[in-house]
Formats: C-alpha cells, sequence, structure tokens
C-alpha cells in the first residue's frame, strides 16, 4: 500500500500543469498535510524496524525533493515553502496519532 500511495502522490504532485498561485492555508495546505500523514502512517506500520525519526525524515525529505523539481521551469509548476510546512504537519499529525493510540509498540 505504501508504493503504491508514494508513486500516485509523486506522479500527481510532477505532472505538468499551469502554475497555480499558493496558497496559505487553502485545500492544497490540506491535501499536501493529508498526502504525508497517510506517507508517513503507511510507512510506520510497513517498516516497525525502522525508527520513526528515520521515516519522518525521508518523508520531509520526499515533500522537499518535490517542491525543488516543482520549481524547475519545464514543469510549470509553482515551488513552495509552505507545501513543505503542511508536508510536516501531515508528519506530525501522523507521530501524534501513532503515540496516541500505541499501535506500533512491540
Amino acid at each position: 500500500m505504501f508504493w503504491l500511495a508514494f508513486t500516485a502522490i509523486t506522479i500527481l504532485a510532477l505532472l505538468p500543469g499551469p502554475a497555480a498561485p499558493p496558497r496559505l492555508l487553502g485545500t492544497d495546505k490540506i491535501e499536501h498535510a493529508a498526502a504525508f500523514l497517510v506517507l508517513t502512517l503507511l510507512a510506520a506500520f510497513g517498516w516497525r524496524g525502522l525508527p520513526l525519526w528515520f521515516i519522518s525524515l525521508a518523508m520531509l525529505t520526499h515533500g522537499l525533493l518535490i517542491e525543488l523539481i516543482q520549481g524547475s521551469p519545464v514543469l510549470q509548476r509553482t515551488m513552495s515553502l509552505a507545501d513543505v510546512v503542511a508536508d510536516a504537519a501531515g508528519i506530525a499529525l501522523a507521530l501524534v496519532l501513532i503515540a496516541l493510540t500505541g499501535l506500533r509498540k512491540p
């Protein structure tokens, strides 16, 4: 499931298209947070042996790489630091949910 979600989110994020103006708290940010919430949860449960800090760092790095690639003039997309912050918020929410539920304990 992780790889399916990872691939779908990455492809959708990197499809060429007209540059949209960045929105601070629009649905775009909710979509970023939701995508990285799901990715982090799937990774955390799919690779229970990996520390959560490593999974979080990997997810955040992926979000940053997506934004850097979106900044390429070829894609005609908009690079946004606010999107990376929204990705981080989704990752943090996933960590909170994992901690509150205790579902990842051995």
